[in-house]
């Protein structure tokens, strides 16, 4: 189920927030309750690529844009660690067999960063 969901670029996307602003930004991604303790924003951020794939093999195409515009929250909003974060979830989206599906949403921000992890592509 897609629901609407607003976006506040306003506030700082930090390690402590990270869940909070995922969950409220992209709500239909589950995050795994073992993740949730610590704020392990690395396992949870690979899942956020694979929740992106997955949406896209199976035409999801809202929900591929609302978590894309939330990494590019990160990169805008998004303290230094936020920001490897998006890194690491691009590197994972490289292997989606449906990343050309899924680069038509990037951002500005997300194809600059993209263009480093796969120049060329």
């Amino acid at each position: 189920m897609t629901r609407h969901v607003v976006f506040d670029t306003e506030i700082q996307i930090t390690r402590d927030n990270l869940i909070e602003r995922l969950q409220n930004t992209v709500p239909d991604f589950s995050i795994d309750l073992d993740w949730r303790d610590g704020t392990l924003g690395y396992p949870i951020t690979n899942d956020l690529a694979r929740f992106i794939c997955d949406r896209a093999g199976i035409e999801e195409f809202e929900q591929v844009r609302t978590a894309i515009r939330f990494l590019e929250m990160e990169l805008e909003n998004g303290d230094e660690y936020v920001r490897d974060l998006v890194s690491e979830a691009l590197e994972t989206l490289a292997g989606c067999q449906h990343v050309h599906a899924v680069q038509a949403y990037f951002g500005p921000r997300l194809l600059r960063l993209w263009a480093t992890i796969r120049p060329g592509f």
